[in-house]
């Protein structure tokens, strides 16, 4: 029984057995109750009354953070009901209680054993098909009669004055301590607010540099061959975005804001390349400054040194000429490409604060070898028809199929409404690259476009999202996330539980499928996967929702990614960044 249900039995119960004790006290003959009592017992009566409107208030003011207003009338007008025995009611009253919700639960469960003591010498009946409570089988067997409560039988208590008054001291001590941690509870909360990592700006950072940058790409293809040309990019997890206090400091420190992405050529021998890697880094991201060319100085110009710094992120270490270069701008992206990409198997530029592509340098950072036709295979294949490898299916690991399921939750938060990522993305938009030795590299995914190149010429004038499909890219998140954790495609699913189903394209038809399928089969989900497809689809048929709200971006952070991530690191055996 949860901490709420006890709660909601001790509540109703108190009244009862108050009542029981008054009735009792009303009959005692005068002379017997001055000998065994010497007026002590209506004193106690008060007492226990008033330990029973102190719980009362305090749970109150527990409560309603965590409900409507509607919700908290239900409950404390019928403090047995169903409401108490709410799962969802359990866990949110444990996420605002956090570390004080075990000593919670013991105080509570002090306060029912003292009421089950109590109860325990009033000669009350009890309703005998109640087995795993005796206060919930009195509460049964004497119902209230309007405001009162009616016995058949005449009421006895047979309790010492000094146990009662013993049990009295207890359970105001008990109730002093629930209203401690509510007040604490309530500082707490309050202090979180104010600390508490906004993952939301972060992530909406991202997604402007994510716009921003697909702009300038657009631009930047000039060349005659510029349709030709395909630019995919890298899925990153970015735990970076996701610590807080010291962790955030600690990765902040050896990371900047950067993007990978594959640029590809395809059906024309104009250019001499066919594939590069690139990697991106943001100019102004922590107060990262481009180096520029030299200039006189005035001459009582002073200056300021904080000593020895190692040279800015984008240049090779080993190569003082490149440091001391002014990157140019490119407004030529496949004539920069061919300036480096016979050398290096990976290249570099920046982008500058004035939206400004900036380069092009070689990156030190190995990279592993790829085919040099940049030969991809989407994550649709590898769940159908994975490659042979060595003569063996090359079929995702557990492990990987969880890295990869973090991988896709926090690139569907940074990506969502950039000209990135589709609405109604899929496995089928996910690829990986293969290396020269045929292993397909799961660890850098990519989106792919959903048009034959990246150009101006082929960017279609974006149709404005109406409310039935705003959320639809985290349909296609749950989906995916289902795919992920059994190893086996939708498609397959459908076909070997209902057969093909007509319309499976239309998100409708996706999300009952995607319900079914989580209802089905939410025993055998970890409890990380099964919070992140359920706040996926809740979110996806609820037109008041919007990612692109701060809040609602929040709370999908910390209902998806943040539960995958803690469970992909406890999979690893490792402490989380």
């Amino acid at each position: 029984m949860s901490g709420v249900e006890v709660v909601g039995i001790t509540l109703a119960v108190m009244p009862l057995i108050i009542t029981a004790i008054e009735d009792y006290n009303d009959s005692l003959d005068p002379v017997k109750a001055f000998l065994r009592w010497e007026r002590e017992l209506p004193q106690f009566i008060r007492k226990l009354r008033n330990q029973h409107v102190h719980f009362a208030q305090t749970m109150r003011l527990l409560l309603e953070p965590i409900t409507t207003e509607f919700e908290l009338a239900e409950m404390l007008s019928d403090p047995s009901g169903q409401m108490w025995k709410d799962e969802n009611m359990s866990r949110k009253l444990k996420d605002k209680l956090q570390e004080s919700f075990q000593a919670y639960q013991s105080t509570i469960a002090d306060i029912e054993r003292i009421m089950k003591k109590i109860a325990s010498k009033l000669d009350l009946n009890r309703a005998a098909n109640i087995t795993r409570n005796d206060l919930e089988a009195m509460l049964v067997a004497n119902p209230q009669q309007g405001s009162k409560y009616e016995f058949k039988k005449r009421v006895r208590f047979g309790m010492s004055k000094k146990t009662i008054k013993g049990l009295l001291e207890e359970l105001d001590e008990c109730n002093k301590e629930l209203e401690r941690y509510t007040d604490r509870s309530e500082k707490l909360e309050t202090l979180r607010k104010v600390i508490k990592p906004s993952f939301a700006n972060r992530i909406q950072r991202i997604q402007d540099y994510a716009k921003n940058l697909h702009s300038v790409l657009l631009s930047s293809w000039a060349c005659s061959c510029r349709s030709y040309h395909n630019t995919s990019l890298q899925l990153e997890q970015r735990a970076n975005l996701y610590a807080s206090g010291m962790k955030k400091a600690k990765l902040s420190q050896n990371s900047r804001t950067s993007f990978t992405v594959s640029f590809s050529s395809f059906g024309t021998t104009e250019h001499t390349w066919t594939w590069q890697e690139a990697e991106i880094r943001i100019e102004d991201d922590d107060g990262y400054v481009l180096p520029t060319a030299p200039m006189a100085k005035p001459k009582m110009a002073k200056t300021v040194s904080f000593g020895d710094k190692e040279p800015p992120p984008p240049y090779s270490t080993g190569d003082p000429a490149i440091i001391a270069q002014t990157l140019q701008e490119v407004k030529d992206l496949c004539a920069a490409i061919q300036q480096l990409h016979k050398s290096c198997p990976c290249i570099g530029f920046s982008f500058d604060s004035e939206r400004k592509l900036r380069g092009v340098y070689p990156i030190d950072a190995p990279v592993k070898k790829r085919t040099t036709s940049g030969d991809m295979i989407t994550l649709d294949e590898l769940l159908n028809h994975p490659p042979l490898v060595n003569g063996r299916p090359a079929k995702l690991s557990r492990k990987e199929r969880y890295s990869l399921a973090v991988t896709l939750a926090s690139s569907t938060l940074q990506l969502n409404s950039t000209p990135w990522f589709p609405d109604q993305w899929s496995k089928k938009d996910i690829v990986f690259p293969r290396t020269v030795s045929h292993i397909v590299d799961t660890e850098h995914p990519y989106v792919v476009p959903r048009l034959p190149g990246l150009s101006k010429d082929s960017m279609p004038t974006p149709k404005r999202r109406g409310f039935q499909n705003k959320n639809t890219v985290l349909l296609a998140l749950a989906i995916a996330l289902l795919e992920l954790y059994f190893g086996i495609s939708a498609e397959k699913r459908q076909e070997a539980e209902l057969g093909a189903i007509e319309g499976a394209s239309n998100p409708w038809t996706l999300c009952a499928m995607a319900y079914e399928w989580t209802e089905s089969e939410q025993e055998n989900l970890s409890a990380a996967f099964l919070s992140a497809v359920t706040h996926c689809l809740r979110c996806f048929s609820d037109p008041g929702a919007s990612l692109q709200d701060p809040d609602f971006l929040q709370a999908a952070v910390e209902g998806i990614v943040l539960p995958l991530q803690d469970e992909l690191w406890q999979f690893l055996g490792k402490t989380a960044p």
